[in-house]
């Protein structure tokens, strides 16, 4: 045995017993509750490992790659369908087999902030809507309201922290531009509608079980409080 394997073995049979019975002694608290939102990040890191297309873009490299690959489709395709031609000026999609990923195409020359300095909210929420659920942290801001089995949810974001994900098995994606020019992505699916538009500082979203017409009248009522 030489000195190396001997200085291990001496090592090992000094501190493991010592390492053991500090593990013994040591309390684990079973009983202790995750916030929801730990539970939400988990939730949504457990579906993204568990999707066909993971292998794919579990590294920084097979990421840029597939970041390249959309980027030469959506170019392509910008230049013969208006549609997509629209949705490129704010948000950038990257398309999948089974989904969608919309980023925000973010303008370097503007300083967008970087946290919520400005909270917004839903101005005409229809009569016997309830706050039920809100969570702020720095980047992001959810409330959902709820009457019966009707609900409004709205999410606002910084540029940063904004992804969404949309199913393109289940859904349709559409753009609309309003009276005054702004531009909404709109999703629709068989049981609700979601809408998300940049105002020029910060990403909102509003999905609701409502009609389209009023879903797009949540967002447009969207102001500062």
């Amino acid at each position: 045995m030489d000195n190396y394997s001997i200085l291990s073995k001496a090592i090992g049979d000094t501190f493991e017993p010592q390492l053991d019975e500090f593990i013994d002694s040591v309390n684990f608290d079973v009983n202790a509750e995750f916030s929801e939102k730990f539970e939400r990040k988990m939730d949504k890191l457990i579906r993204r490992r568990n999707k066909p297309y993971f292998n794919l873009i579990c590294t920084g490299g097979r990421r840029a790659a597939c970041i390249v690959a959309a980027i030469i489709i959506l170019s392509a395709s910008s230049l013969s369908v208006e549609a997509v031609r629209e949705v490129v000026h704010d948000f950038f999609m990257s398309i999948f087999g089974d989904h969608t990923d919309v980023s925000v195409s973010i303008n370097t020359e503007k300083d967008y902030p970087v946290t919520i300095e400005e909270e917004y909210a839903i101005s005409n929420l229809p009569d016997g809507f309830e706050l039920s659920d809100y969570n702020r942290d720095s980047g992001t801001i959810f409330a959902a309201y709820f009457y019966g089995d009707k609900y409004i949810f709205f999410e606002q974001f910084v540029h940063d922290s904004y992804l969404v994900n949309f199913d393109n098995e289940h859904s349709e994606l559409e753009y609309y531009t309003d009276e005054s020019g702004q531009e909404y992505l709109i999703q629709s699916t068989n049981h609700d509608f979601c809408i998300s538009w940049d105002n020029g500082e910060y990403i909102f979203k509003i999905t609701s079980n409502l009609n389209k017409k009023d879903t797009l009248s949540f967002c447009k009522s969207t102001k500062s409080k």
